[in-house]
């Protein structure tokens, strides 16, 4: 019982006053820095430092600091000055961005301007202008084959050119111009269930020669008697009508016809004024009026439907051998169709060594660019297929034999679409760049030796070879502000900076020239001088791009404003000083209401307020332009908003060039008032700012684009 009392039994909890000043303090491990706990669940931060941490560094720490404070402010500089330096070299390369993505913008818009509208640009034609096209141009007039066109002229109207007088290539209009219908007695049986002979020759004047016609008659009087004979003909029940689905077929490969060329196919075989081309021939009313003439008119003989009718009150029941007269009927259509089609084309149509048909003139392609059908061959094969025709193999090889021959071939780069969109990947073929050169060179030898479709990597370098050669032959740097060599990999491999390097070369070598006359350019300079000026001063041998340069530093001269370089244009101020320069008017500024006889003087907004805004010179000046003449919108509003002004300065010589090439020559400002635009008055202009005038300006123009042209008309 004592014993028990005085051992107590040991508890699993122990006590919390227990004694421990037996207990020894375990040694401290001799290497305590490369002491390992092991490794936790869960990452517990301890509070407090150890004692060796803080006793084995610190004292390093501050003592490092205590004797050596210099070195640390160094370190302190340096760090500081390497992040000023990372911020400017990313400023630096942020602003090279913008001024090559400005830049990018407006060379695109250039180019698209010179593609639209090469004329306004000092492109010039080299076709002949003697014939017109659609009058029945004589084949060899001129340069072009079959009548010419000027660049960009739209294709003029058959309906129109009907009533042109015609002479034929005898050139006397005599008898030899007369058509003997007499050698064509048979061909006018043949064709008596089709049309009339006499009036298919009539509508066919209009649109081919006397020789053509004679080639198209010879054509088809062994087509009619081979078809009349029975050796060329249809299958007996006809499927191309009888069948819905061969009928589809046949419609659809007859609309892969441009619109217009078959409008004027069908007048020509069926007679109609009606199916003259007028207004707008894609609309989804016109090509289903064109489906139904297909259908009702071309695919159909309503005069045979009478002769075989069993009872005229049944419709579609007829008698046997109806079907078989119209497969006859239809055959000889559809082949007089391709060979008159065939022959107006190759008439009309622009030989490719004077310039892109369809673009550079002569008339619209045959075929539309959607189609699968590029030639008259494939129209006839697909028409006339194995399931329509009995008993032909190779029709093609038939007609011939039968001195039947169509060649019209549609050209890959007829139906190129030269817009640009996308700068760098786009100019990637070459194509563009090719078109460009012989738009500004007026040199078509180019586009014999380009390849289209350039759609392999071979191709687009061999484009863009043949472009780089054709640039160095003209005498075109082919190496960029740094001095690098552009070669066609760098075009082809859509290399931004050099890509943008070679435009700025060609606008600078091959454009400039065409806008800019150095003489003009140099007297202009010299009548702004006035009497200061010697004509000596000017050097003969100056640049364009230099007199470009003196002509807008004697301009700004006239405003005490100082232009050192083009760099100095991305303010816009200077642009506001040449426009109000030369659009400043004698202006009645009367003090009073009453005396109408004080003398007439000039007033220039820009003498009355020093205005620095370059987003509203810019703004107001690139508008004003647009309205004034057919300009191009250089420099870009979206751009000028984010930028608050240029930030590139050739964009602004781009712009620069246009209003010079129409500021020197003035030839439209003696009808223009730049201040009457701002729809300022006289005391307005000398009681108020330029700013407050610009804020009523825009105030009445509104935030759409499209009510520009309003204001004009406001004063």
């Amino acid at each position: 019982m004592e014993d028990n009392e005085r051992y107590p039994c040991p508890s699993p909890y122990p006590q919390p006053f227990k004694d421990v000043s037996n207990f020894k303090t375990p040694k401290r491990p001799p290497n305590l820095s490369k002491f390992t706990s092991p490794s936790p669940h869960f990452f517990t931060a301890s509070k407090r430092t150890p004692i060796s941490s803080s006793s084995s560094f610190l004292p390093s720490i501050s003592s490092h600091s205590r004797l050596k404070p210099a070195t640390t402010t160094a370190r302190r500089r340096l760090k500081a000055f390497e992040i000023e330096q990372s911020q400017s070299s990313r400023k630096a390369q942020i602003r090279k961005e913008q001024a090559l993505k400005t830049l990018s913008k407006s060379l695109t818009t250039w180019l698209n301007f010179l593609f639209e509208n090469p004329s306004a640009c000092g492109c010039s034609c080299n076709f002949s202008q003697d014939a017109v096209v659609g009058s029945s141009a004589v084949v060899g007039l001129g340069k072009r084959e079959g009548g010419a066109a000027e660049v960009g002229d739209m294709w003029r109207s058959p309906k129109r050119s009907r009533d042109v007088t015609w002479q034929g290539g005898g050139g006397g209009g005599g008898d030899g111009d007369v058509l003997n219908f007499k050698r064509y007695g048979k061909l006018k049986e043949g064709l008596k269930e089709v049309c009339s002979v006499e009036d298919l020759m009539e509508r066919m004047r209009v649109y081919l020669s006397l020789g053509c016609c004679k080639e198209v008659f010879d054509a088809m009087v062994p087509v009619v008697k081979t078809i009349d004979e029975g050796r060329l003909k249809m299958k007996p029940h006809c499927p191309i009508v009888t069948d819905f689905g061969m009928k589809e077929k046949a419609m659809r490969i007859l609309m892969c016809y441009n619109p217009v060329w078959l409008r004027i196919g069908l007048q020509i075989i069926l007679g109609g004024d009606s199916l003259l081309p007028s207004g707008d021939t894609d609309s989804d009313q016109e090509i289903s009026f064109l489906k139904l003439v297909i259908e009702k008119q071309f695919l159909s003989h309503a005069g045979l439907a009478k002769a075989y009718a069993y009872n005229r009150k049944v419709e579609g029941l007829y008698r046997p051998g109806y079907y078989e007269s119209l497969g006859n009927v239809i055959l000889k259509r559809f082949l007089l169709l391709v060979l008159i089609l065939d022959r107006a084309k190759l008439q009309s149509g622009l030989s490719l060594k004077y310039g892109i048909d369809g673009v550079d003139g002569g008339s619209p392609p045959l075929f539309v660019v959607q189609s699968c059908i590029k030639s008259s061959h494939q129209m006839i094969n697909d028409f006339l297929s194995s399931e329509v025709m009995h008993g032909e193999g190779n029709l093609l090889a038939h007609l011939v034999i039968i001195s039947y021959k169509v060649s019209y071939q549609q050209c890959s780069l007829v139906e190129y679409d030269f817009r640009v969109t996308d700068l760098f990947a786009e100019l990637q073929d070459g194509v563009r760049l090719c078109r460009a050169i012989q738009l500004l060179q007026n040199d078509s030898s180019i586009l014999m030796k380009m390849v289209v479709p350039s759609d392999t990597r071979k191709r687009n370098l061999a484009n863009c070879g043949l472009a780089l050669q054709y640039l160095k032959r003209a005498g075109v740097t082919l190496q960029d502000e740094d001095g690098m060599t552009i070669l066609e990999d760098d075009v082809a491999n859509g290399d931004k900076e050099l890509t943008v390097s070679l435009l700025w070369n060609i606008f600078v070598h091959l454009q400039l020239p065409l806008l800019l006359n150095k003489t003009t350019l140099a007297n202009e300079i010299l009548k702004i001088h006035g009497v200061n000026m010697d004509s000596a001063s000017i050097s003969p041998g100056s640049s364009p791009l230099e007199l470009l340069l003196s002509w807008i530093q004697a301009v700004c001269g006239k405003y005490d404003y100082k232009i050192n370089n083009f760099s100095s244009l991305v303010d816009g101020k200077a642009i506001w000083c040449l426009l109000d320069y030369y659009f400043r008017k004698e202006l009645s500024c009367s003090h009073s209401p009453k005396d109408p006889h004080e003398s007439r003087r000039e007033e220039s907004l820009m003498s009355a307020i020093d205005y620095t805004d370059s987003v509203h010179n810019f703004l107001l000046s690139q508008k004003l332009t647009t309205l004034l003449w057919n300009f191009p919108e250089v420099l870009h509003i979206s751009d000028i908003l984010e930028h608050s002004g240029a930030s590139n300065h050739r964009s602004v010589v781009i712009l620069l060039v246009f209003l010079s090439s129409q500021l020197t020559v003035k030839k439209t400002m003696d009808q223009l008032n730049f201040h009457k635009l701002l729809c300022c008055d006289c005391q307005e202009r000398r009681n108020t700012s330029v700013g407050r005038c610009f804020l009523k300006f825009r105030s009445r123009a509104g935030p759409r684009h499209n009510r520009w042209p309003q204001y004009r008309r406001c004063c």
